[in-house]
């Protein structure tokens, strides 16, 4: 067996000699093995084809293939360390090898007990030294005019049709096209040819760290030459003036600003990227992403103060601020809307806008009243309540609805007091249905707490029709999570459909603020209703497909019911991960959250005979239940004694459905 590897730099003697010796000795046991990539077709076309020879071509490892050779380079790696790496490797083995052994070098991965482990952050992964110089390498070898069309695909980004680059290149249409068929020979890049993609036919580098090379030998005046390009063609060449890729219109501005801060057309071009994130801000509101959202309007607060000294600057950031918040809050990201409020807080009490700075204080509230953090929340939301009741108008009755729903939660004696007085304010001020219905749906939130149900239906039922009637999908989903929560205890197939109706509603505005409440309610009703497998189906397919895993409300659902179902060992890993969730809870004092984690944890308690333990986490939920006057806690508690009961005395633990 002879063996020759990187054939793509051999010289033509030793290729002649190779196809000699395969010619004379194809009646011998002789086998010769050519490891050479796609450049050994430039310089020899043909070669490996003909009598006694055979060429594979070899694609990239598969995923799993890709976290095998992860997981045996570094042992238990975290899921998400292990798809970072794989993912910038792109298939390679030798990429992956590679980017582990630069993280050796900046001690990430340490030897603990002669294994290599993961015991830093990884941080924003780049292109290892070690094969920086191969891959540039592999671009020095082209002809110089196809060196500069790969540079301007590099600014383009990771996929791109070969219109675009026609356009930012300047080059005739023929030459490009036929420089990209040379690309793609050479697997510098590789067409998309899924006939369900709506990216068919464009082009996409083979791999990301090649673009990444590409990219850093151009100098940064022709980054930020190349950029500008790239935006002013997407603007033309998208209607709307680009509104469909704003956002990437956007992160070319940006790029271009970062290439050379201190240029004259610096402020010319933070202008336009502030434009840009704000286009791209509201299209992601428009679409139901929040997140996209939040960290569009941060970015370009953070520029409005470079672009504008002074009262202009703060003023446009406040605003920005605020839109910040609120989008961040619709996400359900309570450190965010905290942060971001606070931001927009400031900046108008700098500017000496006592009333928009209230506004900002309440949305703060808001926050800390979702994440958690009562007693904070009430500080901030009867300061702004307080400013605002001066000269009472839409704001003054958002804070107060806050404010008085916080109270509801809270078990206080002010809840109701402030939940009929937001009522009359609102109904005095002709506030828009969709407020009004909020505010219906804060009383009818007490009205239940104190188990005057029939009317906290008939409050909850008219918040759901005038949410429906304004065309406001969040407002209607919360409203029919809390109907379904109150119709839980009468009438638990009404429950369910109210539940599911809502998740609907809150999947297609993406509020994540209200959808895990909506889930957990769906399948605490489904249990209820003996519907076991629709309930795990359901808990399943939001923890796929709606990024909810870190949200508590659906991971207690799924281990209470596997729990419920005698899967021991599911239920283990499921609570297993909410150690720290329960600990942060306790800490934050959130305790309705923390009464339905305690009431999960006792039915998988008893599912492993831990009588004594599970009695006592079914104690302090009710507890909890009592101070809240929150009636389906107590429900709950109730239900879950009875369950453990009949786990632990009746079957000694097996699994039964009571």
């Amino acid at each position: 067996m002879l063996l020759v590897e990187d054939a793509q730099y051999a010289d033509a003697g030793l290729l002649d000699f190779l196809d000699h010796l395969i010619d004379w000795a194809r009646d011998l046991p002789v086998f010769v093995l050519v490891f050479a990539r796609p450049e050994l077709a430039q310089v020899r076309p043909g070669f490996g084809t003909g009598r006694n020879r055979s060429t594979l071509t070899l694609d990239p490892l598969d995923p799993e293939s890709m976290d095998q050779l992860a997981d045996a380079l570094v042992p238990q790696m975290p899921p998400s360390a292990r798809a970072k790496i794989t993912s910038q490797a792109q298939g390679v083995p030798l990429f992956a090898v590679e980017t582990v052994r630069s993280l050796i070098d900046r001690d990430i991965v340490q030897p603990v007990e002669g294994i290599y482990r993961l015991v830093g952050d990884l941080g924003e992964l780049t292109v290892p030294d070690s094969l920086h110089a191969l891959l540039a390498a592999r671009l020095d070898a082209l002809d110089p005019g196809v060196r500069l069309l790969v540079a301007d695909a590099a600014v383009l980004g990771t996929t791109f049709p070969a219109e675009a680059l026609i356009a930012v290149s300047g080059h005739d249409e023929p030459s490009v096209r036929a420089a990209l068929s040379d690309l793609v020979r050479r697997e510098v890049l590789s067409v998309s040819t899924d006939p369900l993609s709506p990216e068919r036919g464009s082009y996409q580098f083979a791999q990301q760290m090649l673009r990444q090379v590409a990219y850093d030998t151009l100098s940064r005046k022709d980054r930020k030459t190349r950029h500008l390009k790239v935006a002013a063609h997407l603007r033309s060449a998208f209607a709307g003036d680009g509104e469909e890729v704003t956002d990437v219109i956007a992160q070319h501005y940006l790029d271009a600003l970062n290439a050379i801060p201190g240029d004259p057309d610096a402020a010319q071009i933070r202008e336009h990227a502030t434009g840009a994130l704000i286009r791209a801000g509201e299209r992601a509101e428009r679409t139901g992403s929040h997140a996209r959202a939040a960290a569009a309007y941060a970015t370009a607060a953070e520029l409005s103060l470079d672009a504008a000294e002074g009262a202009g600057g703060r003023q446009a950031a406040a605003a920005l601020w605020e839109r910040a918040a609120q989008a961040a809050s619709t996400n359900a990201n309570w450190a965010l809307t905290v942060e971001y409020a606070g931001r927009a807080r400031d900046h108008y009490r700098e500017l000496g806008q006592d009333r928009a700075a209230a506004r900002a204080q309440a949305i703060a509230g808001l926050g800390l009243h979702r994440w958690g953090r009562h007693a904070e929340a009430r500080d901030q939301l009867t300061a702004a309540v307080e400013v605002l009741r001066a000269d009472p108008d839409a704001d003054t009755v958002y804070s107060l609805g806050e404010l008085a729903s916080l109270e509801v939660f809270a078990g206080s004696p002010d809840a109701d007091r402030l939940t009929a007085e937001v009522l009359v304010l609102g109904q005095a001020l002709d506030v828009e249905p969709s407020q009004f219905g909020v505010l219906l749906l804060v009383r009818g939130l007490y009205l239940a707490s104190v188990e005057r149900r029939p009317q906290a239906i008939a409050y909850l039922r008219e918040s759901a029709r005038l949410a429906a009637q304004a065309g406001d999908n969040s407002a209607l989903g919360r409203a029919l999570i809390n109907l379904a929560d109150v119709l839980a205890t009468t009438d638990l197939t009404a429950a369910a459909d109210a539940a599911r109706t809502a998740i609907g509603h809150l999947r297609r505005v993406g509020n994540r603020s209200y959808l895990a409440a909506a889930i957990r309610t769906l399948g605490e009703a489904l249990v209820q209703l003996g519907e076991w497998d629709v309930a795990e189906a359901e808990l399943a397919q939001a923890v796929d497909s709606d990024a909810l895993a870190d949200i508590e409300h659906v991971v207690c659902a799924q281990g209470w019911l596997a729990a419920l179902r005698g899967d021991a060992g599911t239920a283990e890993t499921v609570l297993a991960g909410l150690r720290d969730l329960r600990v942060g809870l306790r800490a934050k004092s959130t305790p309705y959250h923390l009464a339905h984690g305690l009431l999960d944890h006792a039915a998988y308690l008893a599912q492993k005979q831990h009588q004594d333990a599970a009695a006592a986490a079914v104690d302090e939920a009710r507890a909890i239940g009592r101070r809240l006057r929150c009636q389906p806690l107590l429900d709950r508690a109730e239900a879950t004694a009875v369950t453990r009961f009949y786990l632990t005395e009746r079957t000694g633990g097996t699994s039964a459905r009571p």
